[in-house]
């Protein structure tokens, strides 16, 4: 071998090994995934001296391929692409990650069968290369390096970029483990601190006092509040700023599931204990190990159930349904009522020694119409968060509507503030909520005197009506005894109005 060919041979292997090193420095920089792989094939495509390229990521909740990283490709191969995602199976990328295999295709590469989308076959490819990139030995994603003229591959080429999908694969694997952290981390950080409780209220600060002093305490809540008054709330807020907040968080509600149903989900059971029991299953309580179990209206209970939690709650150990041995399990009870248990108790209907085992610590949540000062907050909250459900720009409350839901007595607490705001900011077509975007029945309060007029009286009346009807139209016309265009501009002149008030 001459000279000179000697030193171009070896000039190419150093090149060869200079971008398998490039690739895993770049990969290697950072955990932001889509830079990652924009360089990566930024540098796999100049090596290759390709046109196009893309890179693939595969998410497993729904088995999309995500185009990440993209070179030159067509707006309309992109558009495709990223608004009608290929799954795994679908399309040549589909089955490259199904089955994990190398497709080479030297030229026509568009006229393939195996591609099955439209803009891919007008996308003019001649020559295609689409290799999975594993982790661990699961393709967690596809390289597509893409020519739109002849191309001649050298087979060594070949060899770097097989080599170059492994530091790929395994930068893909970290990013996706990272992302999933952040999330983890950002869904605790809502809790911590007790963000989510929205409050000014002196009687919810005692409350969150208690709390917070029970936080790491392993023992046993029972949280008592009309329905509506955010229990589980609370006691989400005790799991995820304790030290259990890493461990599982699970909620039943006891009452909506029959005693046969509520025994197997909590306990668990063996496989033949009954008709159906064709596997093992794991209960609720042995799921929540290490973690919290929250036990929303417990005293629903049959006393059949009372008794196998006592025992639970006296010794941490659980019998599976069909099973004689027991499994030792530390999970925190947290119960919640909205009934009085103590004259359940005086009824028999509820063990007293039960009780005394979950009430070691009692928070009671004030309602509220207790709590009246914490209105205008939450209503502040729930706006802000329907005008980004609902692409709005409310700004707020009129001050005669502040005052009719302020007077409102709450029956249904928060969760019912919380349907009302939702269902007047559908409504409502102004920037402010207006007593005519509430419900009828807040309509029933006692007006001033400047709201007598006919006009006013005939938008609450036509308010109630189509309220009614739920906002049929035609229906609440014909209840009105007038054309469906009459109303129509009824409600047109009375929104022009509410607007110009604005």
């Amino acid at each position: 071998m001459e000279k000179n060919e000697l030193a171009q041979r070896l000039e190419y292997q150093n090149r060869k090994l200079s971008v398998l090193y490039d690739i895993s420095l770049t990969v290697s920089r950072s955990l932001d995934l889509r830079t990652t792989l924009n360089d990566t094939l930024n540098n796999i495509l100049a090596f290759m001296r390709a046109d196009s390229g893309v890179i693939y990521v595969i998410y497993e909740e729904t088995l999309e391929l995500v185009p990440v990283a993209f070179h030159n490709l067509s707006p309309d191969v992109v558009r495709d692409l990223t608004e009608n995602k290929v799954r795994v199976g679908e399309c040549m990328c589909g089955s490259i990650a199904q089955f994990d295999c190398e497709v080479i295709i030297d030229k026509e590469a568009s006229s393939d069968p195996r591609f099955t989308r439209e803009t891919l076959k007008k996308e003019g490819m001649e020559f295609y290369a689409g290799l999975p990139l594993k982790s661990k030995g699961k393709v967690v994603g596809v390289l597509c390096v893409i020519t739109h003229t002849p191309y001649v591959a050298d087979p060594e080429q070949f060899d770097i970029l097989r080599a170059a999908t492994v530091p790929i694969g395994l930068a893909i694997e970290n990013a996706l483990i990272h992302e999933k952290v952040k999330e983890e981390v950002s869904r605790k950080s809502r809790h911590l601190g007790f963000e989510e409780i929205i409050t000014t209220s002196p009687q919810m600060a005692q409350v969150l006092n208690q709390v917070r002093k029970i936080l790491d305490v392993p023992v046993s809540v029972l949280i008592f509040g009309e329905s509506g008054t955010g229990k589980e709330l609370v006691a989400r807020a005790i799991h995820f700023n304790s030290i259990r907040s890493e461990r599982p968080f699970i909620a039943i509600n006891c009452g909506a599931l029959p005693e046969s149903l509520l025994e197997s989900e909590l306990f668990g059971y063996l496989k033949g204990a009954f008709t159906g029991a064709s596997t093992d299953k794991v209960g609720l309580l042995e799921a929540a190990d290490g973690g919290t179990l929250f036990l929303d209206e417990v005293n629903s209970m049959s006393s059949h159930l009372q008794l196998k939690l006592l025992r639970f709650l006296q010794d941490r150990t659980l019998y599976k349904v069909g099973s004689t041995f027991p499994v030792s399990v530390d999970a925190r009870v947290i119960a919640a009522t909205n009934q009085s248990i103590e004259d359940a108790i005086q009824q028999g209907t509820f063990r007293e020694d039960l009780y005394y085992r979950l009430n070691v610590v009692k928070l009671d949540i004030p309602p509220l119409r207790s709590r009246r000062e914490d209105i205008p907050l939450l209503a502040r909250y729930f706006i802000l968060k329907y005008n980004k459900a609902f692409g709005k720009s409310i700004r707020g409350l009129s001050e005669q509507a502040l005052k009719v839901i302020m007077d409102h007595r709450w029956p249904g607490n928060v969760r019912e503030l919380e349907n009302v705001i939702e269902r007047a900011m559908i409504m409502a077509d102004g920037h402010e909520l207006h007593p005519i975007d509430l419900p009828a029945q807040f309509s029933n309060h006692i007006k001033g005197d400047s709201e007598w007029s006919l006009d006013d009286v005939e938008k609450d009346h036509i308010a109630k009506v189509l309220a009614f009807t739920r906002g049929e139209m035609k229906r609440a016309a014909e209840i009105l005894g007038i054309n469906p265009t009459t109303l129509w501009r009824k409600l047109k002149k009375s929104n022009t109005t509410n607007n110009s008030a604005d």
